[in-house]
């Protein structure tokens, strides 16, 4: 069996996607399946190192590069995939590989952002999910969604929730400096909930600080009002990191706060090394009643006084309920370690790369044979 994976650039910038590729390269060594990785755009990174002669990067200067397109068509030609797996959907990658016989797989990572009333998705993405052999979708909601939103088969997309893989993951410990960090790992747009995170440190004491891990669009209007609030010297912005194993060191506890989430691939990382999960719980399927990665055992989530809002939490009280939560957690060392403890437990029974491995070697073979 022959897979070529798919992302767009071998780099942290883009976010839980190149660490789902990550994840599903150390799962296929465990197979016996030969693969190759190729970016769309940029050079080498941590995946290249990973793999070495089996990562390709086009060097694509944006969707309209012929040079791009002819490159990934000769690419094909030579690997002769069984499958061409697109970690992310490059609409001209999948056009550029017309005529080929190579079976594909798309990976839906949430929900459609199409999936709004009486607006129909592009052309572009009805012809990209018609086409494909298979879609792997991360949750059941997103399954439905995607059902519904194309008009597909539902035994064409097949549920595959992420995994995390300890091996890029061993939380070395740094030495405490008296403050305690709660904090974030997005890409920085509003419904991320930075603005919300903010609410929530100005009722919780000094030494209490938000680190942030990403980059994005909203961080200068955010920092910004971090500084009319009288927070900036509360909020350490790390920008890009290139090990993410190095943020999760640093903090004290993981805080989601974001107003959608399709899984929740940095909170299931921050269980895994042993990180208190706080924050609020609003619309997606984080804990979706099938088969969640967050429940009250193993995460303190406050409900959001609205969750199918899509934007910034309006009650106060429900800030002054998730800040009396962790100051409850952090005077009770034991019910920490209880709630961490079952964390690890959870992401090692349910997400484990070995049950994402097995998952997607069957996948593959089924579309093979098919």
């Amino acid at each position: 069996m022959k897979v070529l994976i798919v992302i767009y650039r071998d780099s942290e910038r883009s976010g839980g996607s190149v660490r789902v590729a990550e994840t599903l390269v150390r799962s296929l060594r465990m197979k016996d399946v030969s693969f190759d990785v190729v970016a769309a755009y940029g050079g080498a990174g941590r995946i290249a190192q990973l793999v070495g002669r089996r990562f390709h990067a086009l060097g694509a200067k944006n969707r309209h590069d012929i040079g791009g397109w002819l490159r990934y068509r000769r690419l094909l030609r030579r690997l002769r995939p069984d499958i061409v797996h697109y970690i992310e959907p490059v609409v001209w990658m999948n056009a550029a590989s017309i005529g080929m016989s190579s079976k594909r797989v798309l990976h839906q990572h949430s929900r459609p952002l199409f999936d709004v009333p009486n607006v129909s998705p592009p052309l572009a993405y009805r012809w990209l999910f018609g086409r494909a052999d298979r879609v792997v979708a991360i949750s059941h909601g997103v399954a439905r969604h995607l059902a519904q939103l194309y008009t597909l088969d539902p035994g064409k997309i097949e549920v595959v929730h992420n995994a995390v893989d300890p091996a890029y993951l061993q939380c070395r410990h740094v030495a405490p400096d008296g403050r305690r960090r709660l904090g974030m790992a997005v890409r920085v747009v509003p419904d991320k909930g930075v603005e919300d995170a903010f609410a929530l440190l100005d009722r919780l004491p000094r030494h209490f600080i938000l680190t942030i891990a990403g980059e994005g669009p909203a961080r200068q209007a955010l920092q910004n009002m971090a500084q009319a609030r009288g927070l900036a010297d509360r909020v350490e912005w790390l920008g890009s990191v290139n090990d993410i194993d190095r943020f999760y060191a640093v903090i004290d506890y993981y805080l989601f706060m974001s107003w959608y989430e399709g899984f929740g691939l940095s909170v299931a990382e921050a269980m895994l090394v042993g990180k208190p999960v706080v924050g609020l719980l609003g619309d997606g399927e984080i804990a979706e009643p099938e088969y969640p990665l967050v429940t009250s055992q193993n995460a303190a989530l406050v409900p959001r006084s609205n969750p199918k809002l899509f934007g910034n939490e309006p009650d106060a009280a429900t800030f002054r309920t998730l800040a009396s939560r962790i100051l409850e957690l952090e005077a009770d060392e034991a019910a920490r370690q209880r709630m961490v403890e079952c964390g690890q437990r959870w992401t090692r029974q349910r997400f484990s790369p070995e049950i994402y491995g097995q998952r997607m070697y069957q996948l593959y073979q089924r579309v093979i044979e098919e």
